[in-house]
């Protein structure tokens, strides 16, 4: 009787065991961890949708996504959703999901495949439930010759051609204060780029077509209403060679992380184009460095993370 009763309470403990049920796991990744995964997968940021199939700070596809409870898109989701559902996805599966978990050396712990389902009290610490707790990186905007003059808080990110936000709208009104034709709409179209190259000419910035702190403190700071046309042109699919079988030539110039160039733009624009999430802003951030650590996995180069003539090659005929 005393065996099969201890027989029977290891059954037990065992089906126990498999039942998926709430509660709090014994460890869970901290922020810092997750963190160092958002910068990876998406610089931070939580309302990015490149047209790659994968969205928001953890860059969910849909059906990983739905699987973990998700409704929607990731990227339309709050920023404390998308928290409480990667956790959710962490707690499932462990950092197998993600490959920048791997890239980033990031360890499981005990809360890994523990099927626990977690609570949104358990992921608050994750992001704070609002903006990412990464730092901003650096912009290489340049220094201007501006100062800021009654500018609202810089939203702590980037703001891209194709981005949506409501933190842009102030920015685009300011502008179109000031006489360039911006009316608040929240999305970045050609119109606000046209904007942001010109008021980067006036200030004395690097012309780079994103809005970055400088960048947005310079709408409020005393430049020309309407300056005159950059004379930086950003890259065109058409000049970069997009698509082409054989690789333009290489710049002669290697890039590495924090780097901000035009020819840059063309290497991104081809990774776009074959479905990498990069759209061209010139500037080589974490997400940047990501595609070119995997280019180099994928075709047998050195995975320095160096953009230089092999790997600038591959993006057009390597694998």
């Amino acid at each position: 009787m005393r065996r099969s009763l201890a027989i029977l309470s290891v059954i037990v403990a065992t089906a126990a065991g498999l039942v998926v049920s709430s509660g709090v796991a014994s460890a869970d990744p901290s922020a810092s961890a997750w963190a160092t995964l958002r910068q990876c997968e998406s610089s931070g940021r939580y309302d990015i949708n490149t047209g790659n199939g994968y969205f928001g700070a953890y860059q969910f596809d849909l059906s990983t996504w739905h699987s973990v409870g998700g409704t929607g898109y990731p990227y339309q989701a709050s920023s404390a959703e998308q928290d409480y559902r990667a956790l959710y996805l962490y707690r499932m599966r462990g950092w197998q999901p993600w490959t920048c978990a791997t890239i980033r050396g990031l360890r499981e712990d005990s809360s890994a495949r523990s099927k626990v389902v977690p609570t949104y009290a358990d992921s608050a610490y994750i992001g704070n439930g609002s903006a990412p707790s990464t730092p901003t990186p650096p912009t290489n905007e340049g220094s201007g010759g501006s100062t800021s003059s009654g500018a609202p808080a810089y939203p702590g990110r980037q703001f891209s051609e194709g981005d949506t936000s409501e933190s842009l709208k102030a920015w685009q009104k300011q502008m179109g204060a000031r006489g360039y034709g911006l009316t608040g709409t929240g999305y970045f179209g050609p119109k606000t780029k046209e904007a942001v190259l010109k008021l980067q000419k006036a200030a004395g910035l690097n012309v780079v077509g994103y809005i970055g702190p400088k960048t947005w403190a310079a709408a409020w700071a005393t430049t020309p209403s309407v300056p005159p046309a950059p004379t930086t042109t950003p890259a065109t699919s058409a000049s970069c060679s997009v698509g082409a079988a054989k690789a333009p030539a290489w710049p002669g110039v290697t890039y590495n992380p924090g780097d901000t160039a035009r020819d840059l733009q063309c290497w991104q624009k081809q990774m776009g184009h074959r479905g990498y999430g990069l759209i061209g802003t010139g500037y080589y951030g974490e997400a940047t460095k990501t595609v070119v650590v995997g280019v180099q996995q994928r075709n047998g180069l050195p995975t320095s993370g160096i953009l230089g003539p092999k790997t600038w090659a591959a993006a057009w005929e390597g694998n």
